[in-house]
């Protein structure tokens, strides 16, 4: 039996690297997620689910900080939340969250 050239094993190797990349979670760092934006949010306005930071989030009622990190972590991997109503997608945010965070974002004089 022939041994087969020395390229076949790097290319095997490479490959295998490659298949074990695509079992690892995608998305950003959470240090990265957690230090993105000051605590709170500026000038009194509820953060838009779209873009705001973990820290911003943190500012809407019944979102800690595990539920922020989660939800930025889910608008990575769908990308993007519009509606109060998404967040019911992700573990952890029960319709009674996504009804105050609602009527947070929905706030007259907001």
């Amino acid at each position: 039996m022939q041994t087969p050239p020395a390229w076949s094993f790097a290319l095997a190797g490479f490959l295998f690297a490659t298949a074990l990349l695509e079992l690892l979670p995608q998305g950003p760092p959470e240090a990265a997620l957690r230090a993105r934006m000051p605590e709170g949010f500026q000038d009194e306005r509820p953060p838009r689910l779209e873009d705001a930071s973990p820290r911003e989030l943190r500012a809407l009622p019944g979102i800690g900080e595990t539920r922020a990190l989660a939800i930025a972590r889910a608008r990575y991997a769908q990308g993007g939340l519009a509606r109060p109503d998404e967040l019911e997608r992700i573990r952890g945010i029960g319709p009674a969250t996504v009804e105050r965070v609602r009527a947070a974002l929905e706030r007259p004089g907001r």
